[in-house]
């Protein structure tokens, strides 16, 4: 499973943050970044800021706080985000959801209303973009 761009838009773009030491990541996992600036794998119920996606994979065992590079999207980038809670539907098209993991959604909660679902694929398929509200989008 996971959740990967889609569509970038002309605002998406690269940025360097620190890793948290030991924090495992794999290549385009949701991030979100912590109150000392770190970045580390996304979490359902978390009130963290999302950022974007890394695009480095990083082991547990590295003890560094190394930077690592994330895709930041802009307000219209579109992710392809698979479903691991629920059972996706064209009903879901407009509805706000929330992120299961660092690399699927819920499209049964809108807590958090981490994403907008702007369109169906498939019962395990959706289209969506961040929000404002996961504060990926500057707030």
């Amino acid at each position: 499973m996971s959740i990967r761009l889609w569509q970038a838009d002309a605002e998406t773009h690269l940025e360097w943050y620190k890793k948290k030491a030991s924090a495992a990541l794999t290549f385009n996992d949701l991030v979100q970044i912590d109150a000392n600036g770190f970045v580390l794998r996304a979490v359902d119920g978390s009130t963290l800021t999302v950022i974007g996606l890394v695009q480095e994979t990083v082991a547990s065992s590295d003890t560094t706080t190394d930077k690592v590079p994330v895709l930041v999207p802009g307000p219209n980038a579109v992710f392809l985000c698979d479903v691991s809670t629920g059972t996706a539907a064209q009903e879901d098209v407009g509805q706000y959801i929330d992120i299961d993991d660092h690399n699927s959604v819920d499209v049964d909660a809108s807590t958090y209303d981490m994403f907008y679902v702007v369109g169906f694929i498939s019962a395990t398929q959706v289209l969506c973009k961040l929000t404002k509200k996961s504060g990926a989008l500057g707030e």
